[in-house]
């Protein structure tokens, strides 16, 4: 492999994590916290179209992106009202945003190219982020220092003892005198905005575009990846550079393969079969929270 190829292959490794790291240092955190929200895919999703309708309309990047975190954001904290307070099933729950995401997400795509004759086709490069270093987006870095943040803050702080006893031992947190609902939705809907500017990096940084369904379960490979990881920050990195590595790889062999008798799709399906069976082998013993999932007071 030539070092040209090679540089190639880690460059586009690097952009196919950052959605994944973004979403995921996210979801482990409401994780490790008790909360499992596996309507992280409609939340991404619901980031793409926010932040590419309104990067289009208002010709701001930095405001698309604002408008992405916030709109999943407030959607996340529709979810966590409904799981943390009202003790709504979470799988449920997150299935359910996943389903609204789809559907709204489409209507509105639809309404944009109605009523704006293709204004939307294709968002103009001069009204989203232009690559810096590396040929990476500031988000891209950005995603880097947030990851180091929320492991320095799991590791070594109060608050990140107290979100690791949230996910473990909730009735402990209490007896301490630290408000348990509140806590766990403030990291739910933490999540949500971290899920929502991954979901802009996709749209409007990525490719200057917008198509329903374009997460192409993302959100659910985030899910995997943070299993993978085991509920670790440097875990997630890794699993998640992994899986853009394999990505890269495959784009260069169905590039490379044009004409071969394989089909293309083979190639695209590489690197979710592969991060699925690295997943059942190494995630056995996963030591994830014990409480995940569980509402909080027990229903009685």
């Amino acid at each position: 492999m030539s070092a040209g190829l090679a540089g190639n292959i880690a460059h586009q490794a690097v952009i196919a994590a950052v959605p994944l790291v973004l979403a995921g240092v996210g979801e482990l955190v409401a994780e490790r916290a008790g909360v499992i929200d596996v309507g992280i895919e409609g939340l991404m999703l619901t980031g793409c179209i926010t932040a590419y309708a309104v990067a289009a309309m208002t010709g701001s990047g930095v405001a698309g992106l604002a408008a992405a975190a916030g709109t999943s954001a407030a959607l996340a904290g529709i979810f966590a009202v409904a799981t943390i307070k009202a003790r709504v099933d979470q799988i449920v729950a997150g299935m359910a945003i996943n389903l609204i995401a789809f559907g709204a997400s489409g209507t509105v795509w639809q309404v944009l190219q109605t009523r704006h004759d293709g204004l939307y086709a294709q968002l103009p490069d001069s009204a989203g982020f232009q690559p810096l270093l590396f040929g990476q987006y500031g988000l891209a870095y950005a995603t880097a220092a947030l990851a180091a943040l929320a492991w320095w803050m799991l590791r070594g702080t109060r608050a990140g003892l107290i979100v690791r006893a949230l996910g473990d031992a909730p009735e402990a947190c209490a007896a301490s005198g630290i408000g348990v609902v509140q806590w766990r939705i403030a990291c739910v809907i933490a999540a949500g905005a971290c899920a929502g500017a991954a979901g802009a990096y996709l749209s409007i940084m990525r490719v200057h575009a917008f198509e329903p369904g374009m997460t192409g379960g993302s959100g659910f490979l985030v899910l995997a990846l943070v299993i993978f990881g085991r509920w670790s920050v440097p875990g997630l990195i890794g699993g998640c550079l992994f899986f853009g590595m394999l990505v890269s790889v495959q784009q260069h062999l169905q590039s490379a393969g044009q004409n071969s008798r394989f089909p293309y799709q083979l190639f695209q399906a590489l690197p979710y079969v592969t991060a699925l069976l690295a997943l059942a082998l190494l995630s056995r013993s996963a030591p994830g929270p014990a409480r995940l999932g569980e509402p909080w007071p027990q229903r009685r």
